[in-house]
């Protein structure tokens, strides 16, 4: 194992008997491990032993941005449902008696027209 892994198995705190191998064929390892531990026991004892005092106490300024959040919401969620009104497709109201009643047109439409000319016109 070389130097690098295992610092960086003694910085994830994993414990390996190959990191323990070459703790005990490295001096420069094994000091870092003992300033790790040496570290996570102060680390430790001042979680247990420290208390803030009742004036220590913080304040956070107020956000600026939390008026002009508020009118872009405002502004942004009428927008977005009239967008999405307009998406919509338009409702189509049907004629039931034109959907079951077919229709016999009495004069030929133009498309019709222009067809039997062509055809006429095709066939000469």
């Amino acid at each position: 194992m070389h130097c690098e892994d295992a610092a960086r198995r003694l910085y994830a705190g994993e414990p390996a008997p190959e990191v323990e191998i070459h703790l005990s064929a490295c001096d420069e390892c094994r000091l870092l491990a003992e300033d790790l531990a040496g570290m996570n026991d102060a680390f430790a004892r001042a979680r247990t032993e420290w208390a803030p005092s009742p004036r220590f106490r913080v304040t956070l300024p107020a956000a600026p941005w939390r008026k002009l959040a508020i009118a872009a919401c405002l502004l942004v969620l009428p927008l977005a449902g009239w967008a999405a009104a307009s998406l919509q497709s338009p409702r189509t109201n049907y004629d039931m008696t034109a959907v079951l009643e077919p229709s016999t047109p009495s004069t030929p439409s133009d498309p019709q027209i222009l067809a039997t000319i062509f055809l006429e016109e095709s066939g000469r």
